[in-house]
């Protein structure tokens, strides 16, 4: 009885078998009878009914249409709120990035510091002022600390505004050369944006708001008065 049973079960399993590749040849050649049908380019289809053109696919594009000028409504007003807060935030560190340039640019230049200037060759290791040959004599650099005191510093007595130690920066003044490459020097303007905005940043510090004439417009207005009277404002070109 073990036999037939088991026999019948082998039995069963390979008709089924059989009765899949029967069913795949099948589909195959049923395939290869129809053939492919053919091929018609996109462009030569025919397009879609009326129907479907008026109804739903017409309503979906509209659905759509709705969506994204819902999306726009939003989105502009958004953009136009965090617009500010996102540009003072890109021009701070665009500020704090040239002033990390600036203090790299003061130092000499060496391997490590390769944007390295100078300045504390002739200003002091701590900007302080210096003292270096010049001519028969000597030389005494001023001090950068406080550069933005202006007219109220008597080492400054030039230096009126930020525009003037541009000035002097560019086009050099007694023993200190033009560091401008329009005035026969070695830096860019973007070299010497960065020493400026470093200096400003370093002397702020140092110099009260109502005396510094490179933020406060009311204390460089009495600063350039001051020198016009005195006669030590810096021509301009």
């Amino acid at each position: 009885m073990l036999a037939d049973t088991n026999l019948t079960g082998v039995l069963l399993i390979v008709l089924g078998v059989l009765l899949v590749v029967v069913t795949i040849v099948a589909l195959v050649a049923r395939n290869r009878a129809r053939g492919k049908g053919p091929e018609i380019p996109n462009v030569m289809r025919p397009g879609p009914s009326d129907a479907a053109l008026e109804t739903p696919l017409l309503n979906r594009m509209q659905g759509w249409g709705v969506v994204l000028i819902a999306f726009f409504v939003l989105w502009f007003p958004v953009q136009w709120l965090v617009e500010p807060s996102r540009n003072l935030a890109q021009e701070e560190e665009l500020r704090s990035a040239s002033i990390a340039r600036g203090a790299q640019a003061v130092l000499p230049y060496s391997e490590e510091n390769q944007l390295g200037v100078g300045c504390t060759r002739c200003h002091g290791n701590e900007l302080q002022g210096g003292v270096i040959p010049y001519l028969d004599g000597f030389a005494y650099p001023k001090n950068l600390t406080t550069i933005c005191a202006g007219n109220n510093d008597p080492e400054h007595a030039a230096i009126a505004s930020v525009d003037d130690i541009y000035q002097v920066i560019e086009e050099g003044r007694g023993a200190m050369p033009s560091w401008s490459i329009r005035y026969n020097g070695a830096l860019d303007d973007q070299q010497i944006n960065d020493i400026v905005t470093y200096l400003v940043e370093m002397s702020s510090k140092n110099v009260p708001f109502d005396q510094n004439v490179c933020l406060n417009p009311a204390a460089e207005k009495a600063a350039i008065e001051r020198a016009q009277q005195a006669g030590t404002v810096l021509e301009r070109p």
